[in-house]
């Protein structure tokens, strides 16, 4: 039998087992990481992160699946990420319903509490648009006959509760201004009333930009605080009219289950910031009318409760 010393004395043996042997804890990745979009294929959010999922198959020789879990308007694919394993294998990519869904209607998650931000990877600029022949010619026109006339002025929007609805309701917040708005089913059907003179103005996403290049839509500003890559040209609402704090994007974010180890999401941030500084994301982010806006896990960490404020803030203009 063993005596009780000679046991102790084996003890830092049985440690570095624990550490440096057969104990020690696999590498990281070593099985596939699954990144989950609560959308359909096809969708911007779903684009990026299959673009970013090829990226990083590369970048790490890892298996990367992309798994689209709609329905629910995304509660469901994020709420399989809130309930997943906090191992770094499961990440979800979304965009701004993240933050407006939970003021919208109940959800089984807390968008801030229950979730690691990993990165910002991208963003959708939105536009402000009138046809072409319009004797609207800038923000200022827009907002000009607003006041003489309140509820004159119409503008068109994907449909309620969007993010083209609430830049809108933006504008006519910050300036007094009354609208009307015309929510359509889709950005596409409200470029073409607008092209059409069905309606005085709209803000739209990548959706208005066909119709900007054909030449039957005018754009007079973008939405976000600064210019758009895809048309440098064109102020922001600031330098258009001088509407001061007039900021709306539609980003993609990237987010793991809450409890995730540091270190993991570390690796996955700077991964990331790797992919989208490559020459290959910027030319997909042109291609898809979509801007290339890095933000590392520590910044995104800390913007997390202003972003979800924020969106709590215009989700309330739009009940208006």
């Amino acid at each position: 039998m063993h005596s009780r010393r000679s046991f102790l004395m084996r003890l830092p043996a049985a440690g570095a087992l624990l550490t440096t042997g057969a104990f020690a804890q696999p590498a990281y990745p070593d099985r596939p990481i699954r990144f989950v979009v609560p959308v359909a294929p096809g969708a911007g959010t779903d684009l990026v992160a299959r673009q970013v999922s090829v990226a990083l198959n590369k970048l790490w020789n890892a298996s990367v699946l992309v798994d689209n879990k709609p329905g629910a308007g995304g509660v469901l694919g994020t709420d399989a990420v809130a309930k997943a394993m906090p191992d770094g294998y499961t990440v979800l990519f979304t965009f701004s319903t993240h933050y407006t869904t939970p003021w919208l209607e109940k959800t089984p998650y807390d968008a801030v509490a229950d979730f690691e931000p990993v990165a910002k990877l991208a963003s959708t600029t939105l536009f402000m648009v009138t046809a072409a022949d319009s004797p609207l010619r800038s923000v200022a026109d827009v907002v000009a006959a607003s006041k003489r006339a309140p509820r004159s002025i119409s503008y068109a929007s994907a449909g309620q509760g969007t993010p083209s609805h609430m830049c809108g309701a933006l504008l006519g917040s910050i300036t007094g201004i009354e609208m009307i708005h015309a929510p359509y089913k889709n950005g596409s059907q409200a470029m073409i009333e607008t092209g059409s003179g069905q309606v005085q103005v709209a803000f739209s996403g990548p959706a208005a930009l066909p119709l900007v290049r054909s030449g039957r839509l005018r754009v007079l500003a973008v939405t976000a605080d600064k210019r758009s890559a895809q048309l440098a040209e064109v102020p922001t609402m600031n330098e258009a009219a001088g509407i001061v704090g007039y900021d709306i994007a539609s980003p993609v974010w990237s987010l793991a289950p809450r409890g995730t180890p540091a270190a993991i999401v570390g690796r996955l941030s700077e991964a990331f910031a790797a992919i989208t500084a490559a020459a290959d994301f910027k030319a997909f982010c042109a291609a898809q009318y979509l801007e290339q806006d890095y933000q590392n896990a520590a910044a995104m960490k800390a913007a997390a409760a202003g972003e979800s404020a924020k969106w709590r803030r215009l989700v309330e203009l739009t009940k208006t």
